[in-house]
């Protein structure tokens, strides 16, 4: 057996040895909390300790398992898209990426996203696959999603925020849960989870699946076609948890997620093949405030390009497959009256094998950290903090922040913040080693992509000012305005052209013309007839590819937030985002043409009736136009949308049988989140549930 599936197979096969014999002293489902405890949220990921959402030192996001359940949302992509702030671009059934405060694209890379404090970032290209989450949406406790630099405390690629996804212990899910459902697109998904207990010991086991068919293709002028296609997603998850002695918790984990269909990236759309997948082991020991944790993750991957065309005439290939080994420590401790420290240090270890990055096969990292919330009496307290990071192959990086927060009573508590954060060169950044065919029949040309080993970190430095006040009436309303600088943007560019100086001789594939090279010692408009229409080759064709940082981007921009719990029944939610247009500052290129830029205007609106037999939830997110220019194939704007959805219910047999329809975008608008991306079209879904 594969030594590296060593620990995912041996927590497997416990499973399954020790899930029976304690099913049989399942104990009876936790009393439901009253609703007072219930209303004061804790979260971790903004310091990496517990606090009120209140005192947390950023513009920070909770969606509760309750907002989870209730949101009519197909994908985490369209749930998240009700944070206020946060820039979410779906380009087909799988594809889905996020930006918080600046604008996303086909590889969103400055977005941290983690499981339980387990890494998903994607470290060989920079990217995050959402389908390789391997819990269901019932299993998740709370989504963590700070709108803001999170380097300080979580290190790389947190640059423009930070999202966690917090399970629920197996002692909180007690019984066996099924969901089935099918509906348009032939969109069919099922998911199985049984957790128990038996006195200081419990486990979770779940499975799920999920397909989809394609959505339609946009035509796009000067693109060629290129079979789209839908997804498939098996997932599977196992979890062990012993309680110890003063309130510590030692944990065990491992799980599996495969998938298939389009990841759309700036060199073109890759068919994602069937069989690839992530899989993990986990340990996690935590003891009052102090933390370890232990995790690896396997990738296994294979694709293949749709439009580019390697030397061969053979479709461009990308097989990829990942070891990654990480451990981290943190802890918090009172010092006097006035100090609380949070300090820690993390370790990875990561192993590549990429077919178009030969030379990537390995990266190494270690960071510390320590940050001190100092009480300035009652009222006010200071948080001041930082972060080193030694990352091969761009060695150390410091990045700080610091945070003023002023309470004038418990429930209003005004911010004002500094932040750094950065995100370093992926492994294709450094080592891209691959030629392509470019051009239109009868003339293709080789083109060389390389990566470039010289790049530095992107670097962001954020200044935030945030207001978070609850009232009487059960309102809750969130204020953030903020300014971020980015500098040294890691940009694809095009690094040499046919011309004059670099004439293709011996480049041209067999059955063309010689004579054809002739017409590339003339600029278009310039040469004889005989050079076709343009007359003249000489810098139309490109030559070489590679990666450079980029200049300076100042994004900026206002959030608000309103969210209102009314009675027992009824709920409400309404945000707002108004983002301005990005500046740039010492770009090579024209920027309104080689720079992405994000909605100006975002805002969603959410309304939810329960009463217990019987649910309904509807919410409208409307986005303005935004520019897109990451792929090189295609470059322009998507049109300013709304997508009304909306999900009804009944609860029967006791609330042990739950029948719901979920209709997203149900007024059917042909929605495009991104200019390469498939039109998103109305899905209505049918599902039923039970639990036991």
């Amino acid at each position: 057996m594969d030594q590296k599936r060593l620990w995912s197979t041996v927590l497997a096969t416990l499973t399954l040895a020790v899930a029976p014999a304690v099913a049989q002293q399942d104990a009876q489902p936790p009393a439901e909390v009253p609703q007072d405890q219930v209303e004061e949220v804790i979260v971790v990921t903004a310091s990496r300790t517990e606090q009120p959402l209140n005192e947390a030192p950023a513009a920070i996001s909770v969606l509760t398992a309750k907002d989870i359940e209730s949101i009519p949302a197909d994908n985490y992509g369209a749930l998240l898209r009700n944070v206020p702030g946060l820039n979410v671009s779906q380009s087909s059934a799988r594809d889905f990426n996020m930006t918080a405060r600046g604008s996303t694209n086909t590889l969103s890379t400055s977005q941290l996203v983690l499981v339980d404090g387990r890494s998903l970032y994607l470290d060989f290209f920079g990217f995050v696959m959402w389908d390789f989450l391997p819990v269901n949406t019932a299993e998740i406790k709370q989504i963590e999603a700070v709108r803001g630099p999170g380097s300080a405390v979580w290190g790389a690629n947190a640059m423009s925020g930070v999202i966690n996804l917090i399970t629920k212990r197996p002692k909180e899910m007690v019984g066996t849960s099924i969901l089935l459902g099918a509906g348009e697109l032939a969109t069919a998904y099922g998911s199985i989870t049984h957790a128990g207990v038996s006195g200081d010991f419990g486990y979770k086991v779940s499975g799920g699946y999920y397909q989809q068919d394609a959505y339609e293709r946009p035509v796009i002028a000067g693109v060629a076609t290129f079979p789209n296609s839908g997804t498939k997603q098996p997932k599977g998850d196992l979890r062990f948890d012993w309680d110890l002695a003063e309130g510590g918790v030692f944990s065990l984990g491992a799980g599996y997620a495969g998938t298939d269909g389009i990841i759309h990236t700036g060199i073109g759309p890759f068919d994602i093949k069937k069989g690839s997948d992530l899989s993990f082991a986990k340990l996690d020991w935590n003891q009052a405030s102090f933390h370890v944790g232990l995790f690896a993750n396997y990738l296994d991957a294979d694709s293949t390009n749709l439009v580019s065309v390697g030397t061969d005439g053979r479709p461009l290939g990308f097989k990829f497959s990942t070891d990654t080994y990480n451990l981290d420590v943190s802890n918090t401790t009172v010092a006097g009256a006035h100090n609380i420290f949070t300090y820690g240090a993390s370790y990875r270890d990561s192993k590549f094998d990429l077919e178009i990055a030969p030379l990537g096969t390995k990266k190494k990292e270690w960071g510390v950290f320590v940050q001190d919330e100092i009480l300035l009496g009652d009222k006010v307290r200071w948080l001041l903090g930082g972060r080193y990071d030694d990352i091969d192959p761009i060695k150390g990086v410091f990045t700080p922040r610091t945070s003023l927060l002023f309470a004038p009573n418990p429930n209003h508590t005004f911010r004002i913040s500094y932040n750094e954060a950065f995100r370093t060169p992926s492994v294709i950044n450094d080592y891209l080693d691959a030629t392509i065919l470019v051009g239109a029949a009868p003339l293709y040309l080789p083109a060389h992509a390389s990566g470039n080993i010289d790049l530095v970190e992107e670097h962001l430095t954020a200044y935030e000012i945030g207001y978070v006040g609850s009232f009487d009436n059960g309102m809750t309303l969130t204020l953030a305005a903020y300014r971020n600088k980015t500098k040294d943007s890691i940009d694809f560019y095009t690094s040499g052209v046919y011309d004059a100086q670099h004439l293709p001789i011996g480049l041209i594939p067999p059955g063309l013309p010689p004579s054809l090279a002739f017409c590339f010692l003339f600029t278009p408009g310039t040469g004889p007839a005989s050079c076709g229409p343009t007359r003249g080759f000489a810098g139309l064709f490109p030559r070489s590819f590679s990666y450079r940082n980029i200049g300076e981007t100042t994004d900026k921009g206002v959030e608000l937030t309103l969210q209102q719990r009314v009675g027992t029944d009824w709920s409400w939610f309404v945000n707002a985002s108004w983002q301005a247009k990005p500046t740039f500052k010492g770009l090579l290129d024209d920027p309104e043409v080689s720079q992405n830029r994000p909605p100006e205007y975002r805002a969603n609106l959410g309304l939810s009736y329960d009463s217990g037999s019987f649910f309904a939830n509807t919410n409208v997110n409307y986005q303005d136009e935004a520019y897109w220019a990451d792929v090189p194939l295609a470059v322009g704007s998507t049109k300013a949308f709304t997508s009304v959805n909306l999900a009804v219910g009944f609860r029967l047999l006791d609330e042990r049988m739950t029948l719901q329809v979920i209709g997203s975008n149900v007024l059917d608008e042909d929605i495009q989140q991104h200019y390469f991306g498939d039109i998103l079209s109305r899905k209505v879904v049918g599902q039923v549930g039970f639990r036991f």
